[in-house]
């Protein structure tokens, strides 16, 4: 009811000033201008793009929504993803600040496709979402955003199609075409200056023939820190933990119980991603003769994203849960500070706690380099003809190769001392001579702010910190996973038209291959022991009680060389860190090693332990083989109901076969790589690969589509939709095998406890499969305008999702103690999304004085979601407090808004994207059980709004000076669970502003 009440409120609010304006301009408003090609190159500015997508919005058979360049190679936002933005209905995700991931009306599978055809793009290789965080924006021209489908669209998009659409040379103006952008960018967390350039040489010696080739080149620095919080628990009545029976929150019993954030993974990070992209697109276009038309293209683009944090862990597995009972006792007062009640939410543990006081004995801190590679290419071939007698189609082949390769290197550091015998028959010596005296007596506060984590650390704890003798090289590890995907698409197209244009029939097969392969790697080395007995995490007095192989005789020594921070071999690796993120209260200078410095971390290993060498993890390395053939028929028709209505659309099939051969290595619990050191924790080691399992499934679908539009005079369009399509699984989701990772063993202890088990890959799962209806309202009152209004809704009859809870499973010593977080892959059905959207586009050329320079774009969706049932256990989907659980990554408000300004010389816009909270899943820890439901407790990204701005100027026809700010605010996501007190996940992103030049030539 509130929902419908906001939306209530919102349309009415915004209709009497918007049909204000709409009329007005009505009244002067000429006939619209007669309808231009898609592909003919417009007037400049963001006047002339903005009524050139409500022309290509108004001459669509299906429900769509367009943005189109500015100019030549000039889309209105930094990325591509920015722009999308703006389009109702479309959501955004960011990564470091800058737009990435896209959702369309709730549903994560859009399909992005390249001139209308599937590409390759190597951000997302291994599944069916549109990213294009490594596409420059600059290569692109355009962006089509179909809500419906048609049977001729290439099936792949739950949610809807995003399509990109490059430059053809015939649609260049004739001779030379060029121009040239240079940019510098200045971020307000991030030193140094981010540069770009990019530009297109375009040539057309006659009207037959035309090439272009644009270029674009980027450095950029991106703020991207974080503070993450892990549960613990604590109480004031067990007697497992020292100290306890003691008062924690002062209300004078000894009968409560707390959910604590101070887990092992409670940290602060300040973290720094820098990206290079590289990009190029070729296009040529000749007119063979009257019938014939040849279209080639090539594009290719590359990105090496390098990001670098150092974190500092809030318990660091020190004081643990024993810090709150030991700063009460210490003190006499109360360690809890605040709190919210969530009896109502969990059993047991009834108290969450949003701000403490505690005592710890010493720190951990760590850095993480995290270095990515992508490159993809991408061709097409097309031939098409059009002949007298209404007949017309094309032959088109399209070929896709890319790559990703990720490397994540973690080095942990801390102040503690460890027993150590480092030689057979060899007394125990404390390996980190300088550690700091651990005693439970160092003061520390923890609070959960609005925008970042409180975390304050005393003066004597952070003095003694401060000596690089009191740290030591605890562990590091190295992990790799080198992705890539080949295509082969060849399909043709025809079509045929009566004479009089009323009636044709569009018709087509389609046959694609994809090879799409992951391999994980962990880099070992020299353990010490010789005979090639390696080592993973390089963790010192790790061997000791473990196995080479897991079999055979205990170790009673571990010869690993040790490192302190203040050795000679790390001298040109440490440096003095006091950036730890905007943290509230945190004010320390500490030693760390560089975390720059490990832009070659397989040298970094090397130095410390000796050669090492990458070895395969076959429990999570696979692969996917897809084929898929399918042909479609669809009839188009148009015709006049009576002089002042008349009606057009299309219905069609397109039937589909999908054919899936998942590969899978076979492995067998406890048989492990027999030269590596492990205890019983796999992650440490490699299992022994005994050969593929290969599961092939062949699935046969038919896909109807209606699109029917009803015209009412010349501004009054009726649009209704229905459509049924299908997404391939995220490629993770089919190969991935059972996982169980275990925590570095906690000081006193002597087995590692259990932290988390994932079962988060199934060959037999469904593909994601939807029926969707739409209807629309567009009004186009002249040719600068359009007011629209539409509701839809899609049932999405299979779907996955990630479901986490708690399990007891033993820790390494076979114990079973607090058990572990279980991560899951579920088949979900019936899931549906709903909602009504609004837009409103205007250039307010009626008004007087320079109020005629101005324009606006609004939209607003309500789009509300529930996320349907499991369907192995046909349970409906609830959350832990009662209410039905939404479908993932879905916000019910969406609000968009531009305000441009353009004259002769002059133009400017500001732009704002207000998303409400976001449902993301849900938040599972083994600390807590859900009281009910059966979905578990929700996790939610509270609401956004991110402004962005942008000026020019022209100088002259030739030159243009502009300048541009993204998140002029430093918004940035924060996460929560229980209550919206309790903020687990804190992001923060920087502003960007960038000042340039763009030439013509």
């Amino acid at each position: 009811m509130k929902s419908m009440i906001f939306l209530t409120r919102a349309l009415l609010l915004g209709s009497a000033p918007i049909s204000a304006f709409v009329l007005a301009g009505a009244a002067q408003a000429q006939e619209v201008a007669p309808e231009a090609t898609t592909g003919d190159i417009v007037v400049t500015g963001v006047r002339a793009a903005q009524e050139k997508g409500i022309d290509l919005k108004r001459r669509s058979a299906e429900i769509v929504d367009a943005i189109v360049a500015e100019d030549i190679g000039k889309l209105p936002d930094v990325t591509i993803a920015d722009s999308l933005q703006r389009v109702p209905g479309v959501q955004i995700s960011r990564t470091a600040g800058e737009g990435g991931r896209v959702v369309i009306r709730g549903a994560p599978q859009v399909l992005g496709t390249l001139n209308g055809e599937r590409f390759i793009n190597a951000e997302t290789i291994v599944n069916s979402e549109a990213n294009f965080t490594d596409i420059p924006a600059s290569l692109v021209n355009g962006v089509v955003v179909y809500k419906s489908q048609n049977a001729s669209l290439t099936d792949g998009g739950v949610g809807g199609v995003v399509d990109l659409q490059t430059i053809r040379g015939l649609t260049l103006k004739g001779g030379l075409t060029a121009n040239i952008r240079g940019e510098l960018g200045f971020g307000s967390m991030v030193g140094g200056v981010d540069k770009k350039i990019d530009g297109l040489i375009g040539y057309k010696p006659t009207d037959d023939i035309g090439m272009s080739l644009g270029f674009s080149y980027g450095k950029s620095r991106l703020a991207s820190s974080f503070q993450s919080v892990e549960l613990d628990l604590v109480d004031e009545y067990s007697t497992w933990f020292t100290p306890n029976s003691v008062d924690l929150n002062g209300d004078g019993d000894l009968a409560d119980d707390f959910l604590i954030p101070n887990g092992w993974n409670t940290y602060v990070n300040s973290r720094e991603t820098n990206r290079e992209r590289f990009g190029l697109a070729y296009n040529f276009n000749a007119r063979l003769n009257d019938q014939l038309e040849l279209v080639a293209d090539v594009l290719y683009n590359s990105m090496d994203e390098k990001a670098f944090g150092q974190q500092l862990f809030v318990n660091g597995n020190f004081g643990g849960r024993s810090s709150l009972p030991a700063y009460s006792q210490a003190t006499g007062l109360p360690s809890v500070l605040s709190s919210v009640d969530i009896s109502d939410l969990t059993e047991y543990r009834h108290n969450l706690v949003t701000s403490f006081n505690g005592l710890t004995n010493g720190l951990r801190a760590g850095v993480q380099s995290n270095l990515r590679k992508t490159e993809a290419i991408n061709t097409n071939l097309e031939l098409r003809f059009k002949n007298d007698d209404g007949f017309s189609g094309s032959v088109r082949w399209v070929y896709g190769h890319g790559t990703r390769d990720s490397r994540d290197m973690t080095v942990a550091q801390q102040t503690s001392s460890a027993q150590i015998a480092q030689t057979e028959g060899g007394e125990a010596i404390n390996i980190n001579p300088g550690s700091i005296p651990e005693t439970l007596s160092y003061p520390f506060s923890i609070g959960m702010g609005k925008n970042a984590l409180y975390y304050n650390i005393g003066d004597e704890l952070a003095s003694l910190a401060s000596d690089p003798a009191a740290w030591y090289v605890h562990s590091s590890w190295l992990e790799r996973t080198k992705t890539k995907s080949t295509q082969n698409i060849l399909r043709g197209d025809g079509k045929w038209e009566n004479e009089d244009d009323t009636l044709s029939l569009s018709f087509g097969a389609r046959y694609s291959n994809r090879d799409m392969d992951v391999v994980r790697e962990d880099y070992f080395s020299p353990s010490g022991f010789g005979n090639g007995v390696l080592t993973k995490y390089g963790e010192a007095g790790y061997a000791i009680g473990k196995f080479i192989g897991g079999t055979g005789s205990a170790l009673t020594y571990d010869p690993l060389p040790v490192y302190g921070l203040d050795s000679s071999t790390l001298a040109s690796y440490v440096k003095n860190v006091s950036d730890f993120g905007p943290v509230g209260g945190l004010n320390v200078t500490l030693p760390l090693i560089n975390a720059k410095a490990l832009t070659d971390p397989e040298a970094f290993r090397d130095m410390l332990y000796g050669e090492g060498q990458y070895i395969v993890a076959p429990d999570r390395t696979y692969g996917v083989k897809e084929k898929q053939l399918s042909a479609y028929m669809q009839v188009n028709f148009k015709g006049d109901l009576s002089d002042t209505i008349a009606m057009s659309g299309n219905v069609g099939v397109r039937v589909v076969n999908t054919k899936l051969n998942v590969r899978q290595n076979i492995v067998q619990s406890g048989l492990l790589n027999p030269d590596i050191i492990v205890g019983v924790d796999p992650n440490h080691s490699a299992y022994v690969d005994l050969g593929d399992r290969n599961t092939k499934t062949s699935r046969t679908k038919a896909l109807p589509s209606i699109n029917f539009n009803v015209d009412v005079g010349s501004k009054l369009r009726l649009k209704a939709a229905y459509y049924e399509t299908q997404a391939l699984q995220p490629l993770e989701n089919l190969g991935r095998s059972e996982i169980t990772f275990y925590n570095t063993e906690q000081i006193g202890e002597d087995f590692q406890r259990v932290s988390s088990v994932q079962r988060l890959g199934n060959p037999e799962l469904d593909p994601w499969f939807a029926r969707s209806g739409s209807i629309a309202a567009e009004w186009y009152p002249n040719g600068n305008t359009i007011l629209s209004l539409g509701a839809f809704k899609t049932q999405i009859e299979s779907y996955t999702y990630q479901n986490q809870s708690s399990i007891m499973v033993p820790d390494s010593d076979g114990v079973i103690r607090n058990g572990a977080t279980l991560l899951t892959i579920a088949q979900g059905k019936g899931a549906s999304y709903y909602g009504v959207e609004f837009g409103y586009q205007q250039s307010f050329t009626f008004l007087p004085s320079f109020l005629k320079y101005l324009g606006t774009s609004i939209t607003y969706t309500f789009s509300p979601s529930q996320a349907g049932r499991d369907a192995a256990t046909g349970e409906k989907l609830i959350l832990a407090d009662g209410s039905d659980a939404p479908f993932n990554d879905t916000a019910k408000h969406q609000v968009n808004a531009v305000l441009w300004y353009q004259d002769s010389k002059f133009q400017a816009r500001i732009a704002a994207n207000y998303l409400s909270k976001l449902y993301q899943g849900t938040y599972g820890h083994w600390s807590f059980t859900p009281t009910t439901g059966t979905a578990g407790v929700a996790n939610w990204q509270r609401p956004t709004l991110y402004l962005d701005f942008g000026a020019s100027y022209d100088v002259n026809e030739n030159l243009q000076i502009f300048v541009n700010g993204s998140n002029l605010t430093e918004e940035a996501p924060v996460n929560y669970a229980f209550n919206k007190a309790f903020k687990h996940t804190y992001n923060q992103f920087e502003r960007v502003i960038t000042a340039g030049f763009r030439a013509k030539f």
